[in-house]
């Protein structure tokens, strides 16, 4: 016997390396987007008023309510975006901009009863897209 291992074991090794990477990446598309779901459920209860956090009208109880509700806004797009993203890098496509828009309109289709939530919702998306191409890869 040969102390030298066979080469046909090597790819072996790489072709159960890749599907472990791929079953990494289905799980953080799932992940992703069940996180998404649940901030998405969270905004539309606290953008509809069906949950309120602070019925004290003071300045500074509305400026935390607005803060609230932006930032859980964001969190549903980011997590929204990362899982298309992921889905879209697994089946070996890039996301375009059609379903960036798409994501973008209903990220901003929660903030419509607030106008407030809405200037702080759509500035904040603005940064968020600007980082995400600056930072992508050519």
């Amino acid at each position: 016997m040969s102390k030298i291992p066979k080469q046909p074991e090597k790819k072996d090794n790489l072709k159960q390396k890749y599907r472990t990477d791929e079953n990494f990446a289905f799980k953080s598309v799932i992940i992703s987007f069940i996180l998404g779901c649940i901030f998405f459920i969270i905004s539309l209860l606290f953008n509809t008023e069906v949950i309120t956090i602070f019925m004290n009208r003071e300045i500074i109880w509305t400026f935390i309510d607005v803060l609230i509700k932006t930032i859980v806004v964001l969190l549903f797009f980011l997590f929204i975006i990362t899982s298309f993203a992921n889905y879209k890098e697994v089946i070996g496509k890039r996301l375009n901009w059609k379903d960036l828009l798409l994501i973008i309109l209903l990220s901003i289709g929660q903030t419509i009863l607030n106008s407030l939530v809405f200037i702080f919702t759509f500035i904040g998306l603005i940064i968020i897209v600007i980082y995400l191409f600056l930072i992508q890869e050519f």
